[in-house]
């Protein structure tokens, strides 16, 4: 495993967490910026690791969806405060409905969703461009 690909690829996941605690982003713009997020992993880790790229994308997404999740959680009450429209959202539920609780919650869910989809787009990028230089050799 490429360890430092890895580390260096996963500051996104606490800089983009805690874009969002300080409500950088407005409402439904974060998954925008998540997307470019994965494509940017995902292509860079098609380019470097080719070979182990779903592995790669994998670990590399599951880090970033999981420390951005947790960061937003361990700020949870910043997050609140700036972002009103998560509040809004879930205004609805149940009484002793514990925001906090439920951020915390989301680190696992988050960090595995994100690595599959990092990884299986790192696969496929990895695969795309191995295509294509077998396609352009005589």
């Amino acid at each position: 495993m490429n360890w430092k690909l890895i580390l260096l690829l996963s500051l996104f996941g606490p800089v983009v967490g805690t874009l969002t605690v300080q409500g950088v982003f407005p409402r439904g713009v974060d998954r925008f910026v998540w997307m470019v997020v994965v494509a940017a992993c995902a292509w860079t880790v098609a380019k470097r690791e080719p070979a182990r790229a779903l592995q790669h994308g994998a670990v590399v997404g599951f880090i970033t969806g999981a420390s951005s999740t947790l960061v937003q959680a361990l700020r949870v009450e910043t997050l609140a405060a700036n972002n009103p429209w998560m509040v809004e959202a879930l205004a609805d539920q149940p009484a002793g409905f514990d925001f906090e609780f439920f951020v915390f919650m989301l680190v696992p869910f988050i960090g595995v969703a994100g690595g599959a989809m990092t990884g299986l787009l790192a696969m496929v990028a990895a695969r795309a461009l191995a295509a294509r230089a077998a396609a352009r050799k005589p």
